[in-house]
């Protein structure tokens, strides 16, 4: 299952955590893979290490895991930072490792989010996050920084704030199967995602299924 930290040395327990991970994860692997519906996105096929991703839209957490599962079914480990929105069931059904995620809340707090995102970028592949809106611009872009240069995938849930990105993942309303004439249950949500930005020329678009 997730480990979860929680104690008030949070950056510390990250940062412990990510020396202990850091040899298991996938340091030679310069493009971690993604799931083969959403190849045709990136120009090199998967997600490069040292780049940011904004996700936004209707199914961007989904879609978020989605992108992330791939490479830690490889080997990969990810630090997911103020997103609860994630449930452990869709994150199974999506194909995360459980035991390769760890969750942190910080409560929107700007300076604990700083220290943790900061340990985060020491020990992990993949960091999924959510940005607070009262973080200095000046501290989000020396995060930035630092998370290219310990070439981590970032992946920004919603507004990115001052975070600079290399591309934007947008997902379109859903479309959704399993019910007959009313009757039935749903077992899978069809989604239309778009991607654009510097690092990926063009609006490149595909479909990914998703589990309801």
């Amino acid at each position: 299952m997730f480990d979860i930290v929680t104690n008030m040395n949070v950056a510390l327990d990250l940062a412990a955590l990510g020396d202990r991970v850091a040899p298991l994860a996938m340091a030679h692997e310069r493009t971690l893979p993604v799931p083969d519906a959403l190849g045709g996105l990136f120009v090199e096929g998967g997600l490069v290490r040292g780049r940011t991703l904004a996700c936004r839209g209707p199914a961007a957490t989904s879609t978020a895991l989605a992108l992330a599962a791939p490479a830690m079914a490889s080997g990969a480990w990810m630090a997911v930072i103020d997103v609860p929105t994630i449930g452990l069931d869709a994150a199974c059904e999506l194909g995360i490792p459980l035991e390769r995620v760890v969750a942190v809340g910080t409560d929107g707090d700007a300076a604990r989010w700083s220290d943790v995102v900061a340990a985060a970028a020491d020990g992990f592949d993949i960091l999924l996050v959510r940005v607070p809106a009262d973080v200095p611009s000046a501290t989000v872009r020396k995060l930035t920084v630092r998370l290219r240069q310990r070439d981590v995938v970032t992946i920004v849930l919603g507004e990115p704030g001052s975070m600079a990105y290399d591309g934007i993942i947008e997902t379109e309303a859903s479309q959704w199967s399993g019910l007959g004439d009313g009757h039935g249950h749903l077992r899978s949500r069809d989604i239309a995602v778009q991607a654009s930005g510097r690092r990926l020329p063009g609006r490149r678009r595909c479909r990914l299924e998703l589990p309801a």
